[in-house]
């Protein structure tokens, strides 16, 4: 079988933001937030981006979306690369990119009916012709995540959390986007809630044949979502690979301590198993450290590894990593 098509390619992605000082502002350096990384999304797929938190996974969400300008590398969708789009061009490629925002409370507008709020898009891309259309489709929408259609003239406070990112949902789906950013949007849900809506967006991908990049921190849950997971830290991609492949064999140090942290269920097993507990606190990313960015963390760490930053590479079909011990 043929490999599935790209949707999505990164290609040496990095975003810093100026760090200025003195009665002038003068720059004085840069916070690396976002600092080379390379990958692809296929059609079809949900790709998970995980790791801890500063360590630029929703930067380079919104700079993939171009919601912030990359300072540096491309971006392509479906061919098109975006970071050398016109103004005028991205917002019609807006069209084929949504986000579904991390806190439901503060990413929608108060003082808008919930109707208003899915209805937003469709009149901002012209996707609905007449008023009559655009309350059709809002009606759709709503039923699409689960929403009663009857609500759409009550207001966000009336909704619970769940409710509320089920409307942003409905907002994203709005254009019939191809690919779709989910910034951690369950972090802010009861755990009661947060399957419910991983369970929507898994069926919203199968009926609709989204593409998903799910960022988040919980690894439990990425797991259940994800076809691949990326793992990231201070700005740069330690691992990528298929999603079981991850977690039966991981291979980055990084990526060890991070799976050792999930608990498990059964009580036998989690006291019997070793956890791997990282020192130090997470670095600057005003001032990363030379070499590999793990290497003032990491117990396995050699002189060459402070010294000499680690190629992306493939170590096994499908398996890259950035790790000289590999």
């Amino acid at each position: 079988m043929s490999e599935p098509e790209v949707l999505v390619g990164v290609r040496g992605l990095a975003v810093h933001f100026p760090t200025r000082s003195g009665l002038l502002g003068r720059t004085t350096g840069a916070i690396k937030a976002v600092d080379g990384i390379s990958f692809d999304i296929r059609r079809g797929e949900t790709l998970g981006m995980v790791g801890e938190s500063g360590c630029g996974k929703t930067t380079a969400g919104r700079a993939i979306l171009q919601l912030i300008r990359p300072t540096a590398g491309s971006v392509t969708l479906e061919d098109v690369d975006l970071v050398r789009q016109p103004p005028a061009d991205i917002r019609r490629a807006r069209r084929r990119m949504q986000m579904v925002f991390q806190d439901p409370y503060a990413s929608l507008n108060p003082q808008m009916r919930v109707g208003e709020i899915i209805a937003r898009p469709l009149r901002v891309h012209g996707v609905a012709r007449t008023r009559a259309d655009e309350r059709r489709m809002v009606v759709e929408l709503m039923e699409k995540v689960g929403l009663d259609p009857a609500w759409r003239e009550r207001y966000p406070h009336e909704f619970s959390g769940g409710q509320r990112q089920r409307i942003g949902i409905a907002r994203a789906l709005a254009t019939k986007p191809a690919f779709i950013v989910c910034d951690e949007p369950i972090s802010a849900l009861d755990v009661s809630i947060q399957a419910q809506i991983v369970n929507l967006l898994e069926a919203l991908r199968e009926e609709l044949g989204l593409t998903y990049l799910f960022i988040a921190h919980d690894l439990g849950m990425v797991r259940h979502i994800s076809t691949r997971v990326a793992v990231m830290y201070l700005g740069k991609m330690m691992e990528l690979t298929a999603s079981e492949e991850l977690y039966e064999n991981p291979l980055h140090p990084y990526t060890k301590a991070l799976l050792s942290a999930i608990p498990i269920p059964d009580p036998v097993l989690e006291r019997a198993r070793r956890r791997i507990l990282l020192e130090g606190d997470l670095p600057s990313p005003a001032h990363p450290p030379a070499g590999c960015r793990f290497s003032t963390r990491c117990p396995l760490a050699t002189e060459r590894c402070r010294q000499e930053e680690p190629a992306f590479r493939e170590a096994a079909e499908g398996h890259w990593v950035a790790c000289h011990l590999v």
